[in-house]
């Protein structure tokens, strides 16, 4: 596998590839087959990856809803965008939390990262997100995680001018492991507590909602409908992703009886897919 090329590899694999690549959610969010085959690429065919195994196994182990979801945002997404700010900003205030020496620090760190996951304009006036880097050989929060560590180190670095770092820092967290037994319990819990949410919420919610992710109206298209300011459509639905999150995890705390650790679980990639498929409750409600 060292000397395989891209192409040879794109080649020899593009069927496998065009499968994972529809799989994945990256035609939901526009991403080119090409473009996600080269992520993947760059994530089997770094120097740690090579001698691990054949390229089919190390398919295996892409995380591909992640790094669809990644390239979106790089490519500038702002559907995909709003999803991601949605299920991991979280992630990255609390990681900052657990490095910085106070709230406001951690604030500062999460609102200077999450500009570079964005993307930041290039001098040839060019958007570069971050989420470039991220090529799914680990679960996205476990990257985001390091990732706010090294931003931590820089920036530690910068304001005392190269003095050591503490000795007792704390290293990002890579978390338990996750057998797929175990996926597919979090990702039923998960669904089931979406269904429930769902079936509450008032019959104008749900309408938005159905605009948003069946139809796919943007937040204009959904103002000129409601009557609303683009930017008001745009706080209602804030304001209801909240809302829905909140209820998800009322219901899994207190029906489902869940452990903080399991409730974690349920909420993080592994099983979160059935957060965002929202389209297929709303169809069926």
């Amino acid at each position: 596998m060292a000397n395989l090329t891209f192409e040879r590899f794109f080649s020899d694999h593009q069927e496998r590839l065009k499968e994972l690549h529809a799989a994945s959610g990256a035609p939901t969010w526009n991403v080119p087959l090409e473009d996600f085959a080269r992520a993947v690429w760059a994530g089997i065919s770094a120097p740690d990856q090579v001698e691990t195994g054949s390229v089919p196994s190390l398919l295996k182990k892409i995380r591909i809803e992640e790094l669809a979801l990644a390239l979106a945002c790089a490519q500038g997404n702002e559907r995909a965008w709003e999803t991601f700010s949605f299920g991991y900003r979280n992630v990255v205030y609390e990681a900052a939390c657990a490095f910085a020496s106070d709230v406001t620090m951690a604030r500062e760190l999460t609102d200077s990262l999450t500009a570079e996951l964005y993307g930041l304009e290039t001098p040839d006036g060019h958007r570069r997100s971050k989420l470039e880097y991220y090529h799914g050989r680990s679960s996205l929060k476990t990257w985001l995680r390091a990732v706010v560590y090294q931003k931590f180190v820089d920036e530690y670095r910068e304001m005392t001018r190269l003095v050591p770092l503490p000795e007792e820092m704390p290293a990002p967290a890579e978390g338990r492991a996750i057998s797929d037994k175990d996926e597919q319990k979090y990702a039923s819990l998960l669904s089931e507590a979406v269904s429930a949410t769902l079936r509450e919420l008032p019959a104008d919610e749900k309408l938005i909602l159905s605009y948003y992710y069946i139809q796919q109206l943007t937040l204009k298209q959904i103002g000129r409908i409601t009557g609303e300011h683009e930017g008001t459509v745009s706080r209602h639905m804030d304001g209801l992703r909240k809302k829905l999150r909140k209820r998800i995890e009322d219901y899994l705390r207190k029906i489902k009886k869940l452990s903080a650790y399991e409730m974690e679980r349920c909420l993080s990639f592994e099983s979160r897919g059935a957060l965002f498929r929202l389209d297929k409750e709303l169809k069926s409600g």
